[in-house]
């Protein structure tokens, strides 16, 4: 994902940053276990995308997965959920924050693309899913936490175990070099991209000032690291994939 997709780019940063218009992007999904429970993050992007045959690769059916957590409805998000019409995660709980589901499903969101696409995963799933609001807790060691802006529900995911944490943020960076230069800048895929901003700002200052490990759904895979303040706002990734 490069400088296109951005709103009103500083072009002093993105030259600075992004030479040849280079900012390498995934789009990843994860998995935790906690306990006998499989919990998916997010889908990707369904039939054409590599979710599914990656899950495979990493030793999982798509029947094993007892819970799928969306961080938002987007396309790259909740497409792997559905496959030929029927759902491709038949023994799992499908949780989304109230007011994402509330919006595709019921306002005149202008993205009819997703819109579509979240009125068939409630047509096939029904039953199955489940709001959670900001600030519950999905599992023990699962917390749905808001950062809106990217789309009206939009959720990071802190993860706590044995006293350590990770935060799973979603859709809070695209283009990472650039919005780690200048988190101010959002791009065209944000419904709101003010308050994208101030979440995004929000959350890395917190992420940086307690060396929390990050997970990004469009940082270069495995698209796990730390996020650290630098100098005038700025911010820099480091990956950081092992555990201790």
């Amino acid at each position: 994902m490069g400088k296109e997709i951005l709103l009103l780019p500083n072009a002093e940063v993105v030259g600075k940053v992004m030479a040849n218009n280079r900012n390498p992007s995934s789009i990843n999904t994860f998995i935790v276990k906690s306990g006998q429970q499989n919990i998916l993050i997010d889908t990707g992007v369904g039939d054409g995308g590599a979710a599914l045959s990656n899950l495979k690769i990493a030793g999982f059916d798509p029947k094993d997965i007892n819970i799928v957590i969306i961080t938002h409805m987007h396309g790259d998000h909740i497409g792997g959920l559905i496959a030929g019409g029927r759902k491709v995660f038949e023994n799992a709980v499908i949780y989304i924050n109230d007011k994402e589901l509330n919006y595709w499903l019921n306002s005149s969101a202008p993205d009819a693309s997703t819109a579509g696409m979240a009125k068939s995963v409630q047509a096939v799933y029904g039953d199955k899913i489940k709001t959670f609001k900001w600030g519950d807790a999905i599992t023990p060691e699962i917390k749905a936490l808001a950062a809106p802006g990217h789309t009206p529900g939009h959720t990071v995911f802190e993860i706590e175990s044995d006293g350590e944490k990770m935060l799973v943020i979603a859709d809070l960076v695209h283009v990472l070099k650039v919005q780690l230069a200048d988190p101010n800048m959002s791009v065209t895929f944000d419904t709101n991209p003010r308050e994208a901003a101030d979440s995004r700002k929000s959350i890395f200052k917190d992420v940086s000032k307690n060396k929390t490990r990050v997970a990004g759904m469009h940082i270069h895979f495995p698209g796990v690291g730390v996020i650290q303040e630098t100098t005038g706002g700025a911010y820099e990734f480091s990956p950081s994939v092992s555990v201790r």
